[in-house]
């Protein structure tokens, strides 16, 4: 009876005891089913954030749906929580980042120790064959702007003076229609504009049939390939557009110099002027002080010429010519230009220079 009455009273303590212990238990499975789906979806988060490019606020914001959360507001809090941000995501790609492989090399059987090539060049002055001895100049012509006195004065001179070979010195064209400059819509005609400059082209074929004529592409000539290139890039691209070929100097045998290369005559470097930026008050002082060599050049539409000694005891010349444009374009009717042009001998590789002036049509 005793024992009976222990056992009713010990199952009676138990039982609350016990019940307890089991809803415990429940409740830690429970939570720890639930910690366990927790960690699986912070991997999952994690995993996806670390292979995004996104920010953490956007990520949150574009995801908050897909894992279950209220708001990205309250994603990115949990985010933040479990260190799932930006600075870790860089600290892993950083550690993940491929190792640099270092390889030992002897230098010393190596040329160029490993250096890469350039990918430029030099650009260098052309040289006109030797057996030409006297080179006619025209410089500035500016077609179809020309004078037309000024430059009959110039040709009929050349052909009196038999010159062995024709350097047009660059400007030898306007393209006054395609400037960038502020144009008058009379003036613009560049259909008129082809036709006279190739005309000309023919016409010193013409008047010079036996002898080589080279045509060196000034500031005036590459407005016609910046053109092309700005407002026309396909057409840039033919064939048939090129300079030379657009204007049939193939055709006439006339040989084309690009605008950024010089023309060594004997000891005289002749370029057009924009390549070295030549003006200034004495356009040959300037030229001295750029080039330190024997030098002529148009650009600046003015007849000057200087003379210095090194210290070798060595005389140094420079020269600019006269143009055989119009002197007093609207844009510039003050200007201080001249006409002229100029003829090189050569003699025994050096040269000599007669830089001729023009006045109302007549050599000065």
């Amino acid at each position: 009876m005793l024992i009976r009455v222990n056992a009713e009273w010990s199952w009676n303590y138990l039982r609350p005891f016990l019940f307890y212990l089991s809803v415990s238990l429940i409740s830690y499975l429970a939570n720890f089913e639930k910690k366990l789906q927790m960690g699986l979806k912070h991997d999952q988060i994690k995993d996806h954030f670390f292979s995004s490019p996104l920010t953490i606020g956007q990520f949150a914001d574009k995801y908050c749906e897909t894992y279950g959360f209220a708001s990205g507001k309250q994603m990115q809090k949990m985010m933040s929580k479990y260190g799932i941000v930006s600075k870790e995501r860089a600290r892993i790609r950083l550690e993940n980042l491929p190792k640099a492989q270092i390889q030992s090399i002897d230098f010393g059987e190596i040329d160029n120790f490993g250096i890469e090539e350039s990918i430029g060049k030099e650009y260098t002055s052309a040289r006109l064959p030797e057996q030409y001895k006297k080179i006619g100049i025209l410089s500035d012509i500016h077609v179809p702007f020309h004078s037309v006195e000024a430059v009959v004065c110039a040709i009929k001179h050349l052909r009196e003076q038999e010159i062995d070979c024709l350097y047009l010195n660059g400007d030898t064209f306007d393209f006054y229609s395609i400037s960038r400059h502020e144009k008058e819509k009379d003036l613009r005609d560049f259909p008129r504009e082809i036709e006279m400059c190739r005309n000309f082209l023919q016409k010193l074929r013409d008047l010079f049939p036996n002898i080589p004529i080279y045509f060196k592409a000034g500031n005036h000539e590459n407005r016609y390939q910046r053109y092309l290139n700005e407002q026309a890039e396909e057409f840039a691209q033919l064939h048939e557009m090129q300079f030379d070929k657009f204007f049939r100097m193939d055709v006439l045998d006339i040989k084309f110099v690009p605008d950024w290369q010089g023309m060594e005559m004997g000891d005289l470097l002749v370029v057009h002027g924009h390549e070295i930026m030549a003006g200034g008050m004495n356009p040959s002082q300037t030229t001295f002080n750029k080039t330190f060599c024997n030098t002529l050049l148009g650009h600046v539409h003015r007849t000057t010429n200087t003379i210095k000694k090194d210290g070798f005891k060595r005389f140094i010349h420079t020269y600019s010519t006269g143009c055989l444009t119009q002197l007093s374009p609207k844009y510039y009717p003050f200007a201080q230009h001249n006409n002229g042009f100029a003829i090189v001998t050569i003699a025994d590789g050096k040269s000599k220079v007669d830089n001729i002036m023009i006045k109302d049509g007549k050599i000065v």
